[in-house]
């Protein structure tokens, strides 16, 4: 009876411990899997050097952009400059980063930091910042064939040089303009993803004084001391809506002057009405000012 219960017990020790064998087998399948569709940031990132651009000492790396514009929330004559809120997106390949599988995946923001990015800034900005709220807006994604995008929410004021000479019925032609600081040529190459396709959201603006009538992009040089380097252009025309003028401006002026031209077709006694006018007037002139 001993012996039976002794042999029993072996047997279920010796079935526990294949299935645990072989679910233990199945778990590191299942991990290895795992790190092969999603690797771990510090298995890409081992042995990288961020302050190394990707074809270091080779061919320029190329990097495609693409803008949506969120809003022109001022544009300003006095300061000859506006103000624009923008999701700036680019993309590049970085063949350190690549991995096995088909899939992609988006890395927290902060990551940002452990990467190599380019040094993109707006030409005659002049003044920028990225929003925080609720974190950075910041987003980082990475292929599998090792093409990195990254996107950015901004808002900058731009320089714009306008011609005031026709106003208010002129038309002025704005630019947004970006560049790399510190890369030339030989090292960052700019383009547009989808050319005239690339910027968003102009078409969509609904401004109180202007109205867009046309946009383009190109792709220029800019000759520098530092080098030579490429320019995106976003060019786009800017035309005053001439009716809010004529509503705000011309009609109130217009009924003041017909209003004083009153005064010569009332009788010399009739003092209460020319004080009457001339009270109107005075209010008028006072809350147009």
């Amino acid at each position: 009876m001993r012996h039976s219960l002794h042999l029993t017990f072996l047997c279920l020790s010796l079935l526990t411990g294949r299935m645990c064998i072989q679910g233990n087998q199945f778990n590191i399948k299942a991990s290895r899997s795992d790190k092969l569709s999603l690797p771990g940031f510090e298995n890409l990132t081992a042995g990288y050097n961020k302050f190394l651009r990707p074809n270091f000492g080779g061919e320029p790396v190329q990097i495609a952009l693409t803008l949506d514009i969120a809003s022109i929330s001022s544009i300003s004559e006095s300061n000859m400059d506006y103000t624009a809120t923008i999701y700036l997106r680019q993309r590049w390949t970085d063949q350190r980063l690549v991995f096995e599988g088909d899939k992609s995946f988006t890395l927290d923001a902060r990551l940002v930091e452990f990467l190599w990015v380019p040094d993109t800034y707006i030409v005659e900005s002049k003044k920028s910042f990225l929003h925080e709220v609720t974190v950075g807006n910041r987003l980082i994604r990475l292929f599998s064939n090792g093409t990195v995008l990254y996107a950015l929410r901004i808002t900058t004021t731009v320089a714009c040089n306008m011609d005031l000479s026709k106003y208010p019925m002129d038309t002025q032609t704005c630019k947004l303009q970006l560049e790399s600081w510190g890369y030339d040529g030989n090292d960052v190459e700019f383009s547009w993803l989808r050319g005239n396709d690339s910027v968003r959201g102009l078409e969509n603006l609904r401004l109180a004084q202007y109205t867009v009538q046309q946009y383009f992009t190109l792709a220029t040089r800019s000759q520098q001391e530092t080098g030579n380097y490429t320019r995106l252009v976003l060019q786009f025309e800017l035309q005053r809506n001439v009716l809010y003028f004529i509503l705000e401006t011309y009609l109130p002026s217009t009924f003041l002057v017909v209003l004083s031209w009153v005064s010569f077709w009332i009788s010399l006694d009739s003092v209460p009405a020319r004080t009457c006018i001339g009270e109107g007037k005075g209010s008028g002139r006072s809350q147009h000012h």
